[in-house]
């Protein structure tokens, strides 16, 4: 008889204390549950960090797939949410799920804790959500610098030709200073035509 099956009409009602009982068995159940992330990626850091992986499989990849069912990188989240765990212990409230200790994945301990403190605020010292979690995270993380937008190539018409700027990823500054050094390599170009009466290309 599962537990749904008792929740069914027909059976008498356990008394009280039976009832006391069986809330504290189910919620210490629960809570059980709620922490196995971080007992879990716990346990797959201690495998990794001691090779004892090596047992049974060529790679981490490979003992992580035949072993877990699970990638590579889907283990490296537990391992990193348990020990975003390990970090805020000192707080007195951990996250209930993995999903919201990886919203403080990539922060340095100290900002997590921060980060943490301020999510639990925002939510009334209550847990905190991801979402509330992940907002307090982003203030802190750095900003991602702007890419200089890419020069493209550009042509240019002059009497009886065309030229071609290709602006390569490194060493390119600007049309005219490419310009510029062109004219200089054309010109010693013609100059050394000139002496050995070479044709200029």
């Amino acid at each position: 008889m599962g537990i749904f099956d008792k929740l069914a009409g027909g059976a008498k009602a356990p008394d009280e204390s039976a009832r006391r009982a069986r809330l504290a068995e189910l919620t210490a159940t629960a809570k059980r549950g709620l922490a196995a992330f971080a007992e879990t990626g716990a346990a797959l850091a201690a495998i990794q960090a001691e090779e004892l992986w090596r047992l049974s499989a060529p790679t981490w990849d490979s003992w992580c797939s035949s072993e877990l069912g699970l990638t590579e990188r889907r283990v490296g989240q537990l391992i990193e949410a348990a020990r975003t765990c390990s970090t805020l212990k000192e707080t007195g409230v951990l996250p209930r799920s993995e999903r919201v200790a990886r919203e403080l994945a990539g922060l340095p301990p100290e900002q997590k804790v921060d980060a943490w403190k301020e999510a639990v605020a925002a939510a009334g010292g209550e847990q905190p959500t991801a979402e509330q979690v992940s907002k307090a995270a982003r203030k802190r993380k750095p900003k991602k610098a702007r890419k200089p937008p890419v020069a493209k190539a550009t042509n240019y018409r002059v009497p009886g030709a065309a030229v071609r700027i290709v602006p390569r990823k490194s060493g390119f500054t600007s049309y005219v200073a490419a310009l510029e050094h062109a004219l200089e390599l054309a010109r010693k170009a013609e100059q050394e035509a000139a002496k050995g009466n070479l044709r200029v290309a």
